[in-house]
């Protein structure tokens, strides 16, 4: 635009147009965003920084300079351009977006041009025919390169997109697999389970049996109704968590004694094993969180470190991280758990990416942070009692509670389970 008191006299000697655009570019940089703040098409433009909104245009009118002027050109208009659109991608432009401030642009300079004609009205008239021309030509460059790039980059996002629903898929097909050879596994213990039931009533009905083989016989009897009723109890709670009936119920809790007393309780079964059990942690560290649901996740853990320990110690500890996490661990010197179970447990849940491994010195160059070390296989002679499904229950409570979870095993060393869970949770009503 021309200011009314701007009128050029008309014995104004000329100065070539590239001269004048060069003179004026600052004030076509200024021009071009304030007719973009003004379009309310345009939702970004406030929020850039001068450096930010410019990027490569100052480059682009060098070319077009140099294009007027017959000079070799510096810079690729096609490559600036995508650049730009580049920028403008990061900067969350939509494809319209970006063509409607090039527009703005290509206005401002064909403005210019009306500008320079009114001051210099002797131009030379084939110069003025020409960067007419340029102008033209320029823009369509400008605006190829800049879609051309935002074509690439579409694509590739919907590329993205796709396999990233591919991996999801597969991630759901892997989990129903796993899930099918969990109840698999857990059918096939409740009907051992129930076979030595049958066996045992029957041997306890025999005439012969002394009343020592029937004490030894009702003790069995005992027992495994005691797994066959943990592990039906343990399906209904899996049910419920498959069914999304489980909520949670947010309290202030301090974590310190409610694991002190968990791990008290489960130490008769540790003296029964022969087993060292520990507890370590904080004398007091306050958390917000649901009780209940923490303490099935530490009582499952705990029951499973017991029960796959042959000899040596199960520890418990927990310690506060910063005002936002916290972490709890369990440890054994058990057998390390078998490929399935990893596989099952680890897969939904996210590792953390900061956890550094207990069992090794140093990680490998090559492993990722968070990498879980090849499991140990189970010994056969350790009898089935389906606890795979106490850690599937373990998973789905810790996704509940938002927790991140490593898991390290290793042969003859045992298994360390690390959740760590937020110190506090937003709920959906505040």
């Amino acid at each position: 635009m021309v200011n009314s008191s701007s009128s050029a006299p008309p014995n104004r000697s000329s100065i070539s147009l590239a001269s004048y655009l060069f003179a004026r570019r600052e004030a076509i940089l200024n021009m071009w965003r304030a007719s973009c703040e003004a379009d309310p098409a345009l939702r970004h433009t406030a929020s850039l920084s001068r450096e930010e909104f410019n990027n490569e245009i100052p480059v682009m009118l060098n070319i077009f300079e140099q294009r007027l002027q017959r000079l070799p050109e510096e810079e690729k208009l096609h490559e600036t351009a995508s650049a730009h659109g580049l920028h403008r991608w990061h900067k969350g432009y939509s494809l319209r977006e970006l063509l409607t401030e090039l527009n703005h642009f290509t206005q401002c300079l064909s403005t210019e041009l009306s500008c320079y004609v009114q001051f210099y009205p002797t131009a030379d008239s084939s110069e003025l025919a020409q960067a007419y021309a340029q102008i033209v030509q320029f823009s369509s460059e400008l605006v190829d390169g800049s879609v051309t790039r935002y074509d690439d980059l579409q694509r590739k996002q919907a590329a993205g997109r796709a396999d990233a629903l591919q991996e999801t898929l597969d991630r759901i097909n892997a989990l129903t697999q796993q899930r099918g050879k969990l109840l698999q596994m857990t059918s096939h213990d409740l009907r051992g389970g129930f076979g030595v039931i049958n066996g045992a009533a029957s041997l306890l009905d025999r005439p012969t049996s002394t009343d020592q083989e029937r004490k030894s016989h009702l003790q069995m009897l005992q027992r495994t109704l005691l797994s066959v009723s943990s592990m039906l109890a343990q399906l209904t709670d899996l049910s419920r968590l498959e069914a999304g009936q489980e909520s949670l119920s947010v309290e202030s809790v301090n974590v310190s004694n409610l694991l002190r007393s968990i791990v008290e309780s489960a130490q008769p079964l540790a003296q029964e094993r022969g087993l060292v059990l520990r507890a370590d942690g904080s004398v007091e560290l306050i958390v917000d969180t649901d009780r209940v649901k923490l303490q099935r996740i530490v009582q499952n853990l705990l029951l499973n470190a017991l029960q796959n320990t042959p000899s040596g110690m199960v520890s418990v500890s927990w310690s506060g991280e910063d005002n936002y996490r916290w972490t709890l661990g369990v440890q054994d010197t058990g057998t390390g758990l078998p490929d399935n179970l990893t596989a099952s447990f680890t897969a939904p849940l996210k590792p953390t990416v900061d956890s550094s491994s207990v069992f090794s010195k140093e990680k490998s160059d090559d492993a990722p942070t968070g990498h879980i070390p090849a499991p140990a296989k189970i010994s056969k002679k350790k009898p089935v009692s389906g606890e795979g499904i106490g850690l599937y229950i373990v998973k789905r409570l810790g996704e509940l509670l938002n927790a991140n979870i490593d898991i390290e095993t290793r042969p003859g060393q045992g298994t360390l389970f690390r959740i760590r869970l937020p110190a506090h949770y937003k709920l959906d009503n505040e």
